[in-house]
């Protein structure tokens, strides 16, 4: 018989209590061209360039190839980050538009005004732009970046603060209910081990692969 998965109950040591995960450094996808990708993340976006690094190895495994690692600052000096690497083993397919449930990224901006402000910027640089959509708690435009990403940029709702205070206090229950309602349906597509599984045994993972290098992987000029 198929037993739901038993939380974890590992306590976290006290360094990490103290000093907890904060802002996102940078968010990473595959990029089918460094330059088409810049058009749209700096001239569309408004995200200016302030890497474009580039390596002949790839880090842990120690693989010899040509790569680029581009990096857009957004205005909170966070990143978004790209990989332009020709010689891997991939095809225009790669790039076709992903689903929204499947992969999107999502900016803010203050107000309505300036929601479709970017809309009207958005669709006059070419890219096709969508929306106001109002999800209830945020109002949100999307649009597609050259690598079939989709991107969203939004606004909270006049009541955002009060509609997630409520979402908040329900959260747990409710996504207990949603487990189990879903719990048999995604038995028969995944199977019980894949639905189960949370961490592995590090014992028996083959690290011996795994290039060890405590130098920096990129040198300053």
């Amino acid at each position: 018989m198929n037993q739901p998965a038993v939380a974890a109950t590992t306590e976290r040591p006290q360094i990490i209590l103290k000093t907890p995960l904060h802002h996102i450094h940078h968010v990473a996808y595959r990029c089918r061209d460094a330059e088409q990708t810049r058009w749209f993340w700096e001239e569309v976006m408004g995200f200016p360039l302030r890497m474009a690094m580039v390596f002949d190895d790839e880090p842990g495994s120690g693989r010899k190839i040509d790569y680029m690692h581009l990096f857009f600052e957004m205005g909170d000096n966070n990143f978004v980050a790209f990989f332009d690497s020709p010689d891997d083993n991939i095809n225009e397919s790669t790039f076709t538009a992903r689903h929204g449930f499947d992969l999107h990224i999502a900016f803010e901006c203050d107000t309505l005004e300036e929601l479709k402000a970017w809309r009207r910027h958005i669709n006059k640089m070419g890219r096709p732009c969508f929306g106001p959509i109002d999800h209830g708690f945020i109002h949100s435009i999307y649009m597609y970046d050259p690598n079939g990403i989709q991107v969203e940029i939004t606004i909270k709702a006049e009541k955002y603060a009060e509609i997630c205070a409520h979402e908040t206090e329900g959260a747990r229950e409710i996504l207990k209910d949603w487990t189990a309602k879903t719990r048999e349906r995604k038995l028969q597509k995944f199977g019980a081990e894949a639905l189960d599984m949370r961490g592995i045994d590090m014992g028996k993972v083959d690290m011996s692969k795994v290039k060890v290098d405590i130098k920096p992987h990129h040198k300053p000029e």
